[in-house]
């Protein structure tokens, strides 16, 4: 990916195993997980390394911004640069009140979803929550936050994890 690659943020895309997707396919699976009202444009991006394809739809009116890929995309890339076993990438958008959460063991990606969160606390108890769900310990997870966060934010995640490492990737998301 070009480093100057823009993404928009957005919760409507899914995952959908690279030997099952079709154009049809992604465009029926969004359709049925989302209420999407207007007029939408569907897309994808095949994420060679997880075996699947994101399937998005971005509206047309968005179409036109410059941002080609939802965020994330830039947010599985991420998750690839961790070295550790438990790879676990979070981002927190305080304005749009959107959460992201990728979790992966060894080189099985495991979870990536999106979901509306209330505040950063919120978003991080659902990030501890699906980890334990995994049948994960977060005490042997180091979160990699890709958002800005405060010093007593980081203090939190180091309570319940082992640790936490930033790369504020927020720049990257087209206003």
């Amino acid at each position: 990916m070009h480093p100057l690659q823009r993404y928009f943020l957005s919760e409507t895309f899914t995952l959908i195993p690279k030997e099952l997707y079709t154009p049809q396919c992604g465009e029926e699976a969004l359709n049925a997980q989302f209420s999407l009202k207007g007029s939408y444009i569907y897309k994808d991006y095949c994420f060679e390394s997880a075996g699947a394809v994101i399937a998005f739809a971005i509206k047309e009116e968005n179409n036109e911004n410059g941002a080609s890929l939802p965020f994330v995309v830039k947010l599985l890339e991420e998750s690839l640069t961790i070295s550790n076993y438990n790879r676990v990438v979070f981002h927190y958008s305080k304005e749009r009140k959107l959460a992201h959460i990728i979790i992966c063991t060894g080189e099985e990606l495991k979870l990536a979803n999106s979901f509306k969160a209330d505040s950063f606390e919120s978003a991080l108890y659902f990030l501890f929550l699906s980890i334990q769900q995994l049948q994960m310990n977060p005490k042997q997870c180091i979160v990699r936050v890709c958002s800005e966060i405060e010093s007593q934010q980081e203090d939190t995640i180091k309570r319940f994890f082992n640790g936490v490492e930033t790369n504020n990737l927020s720049n990257l998301i087209q206003q």
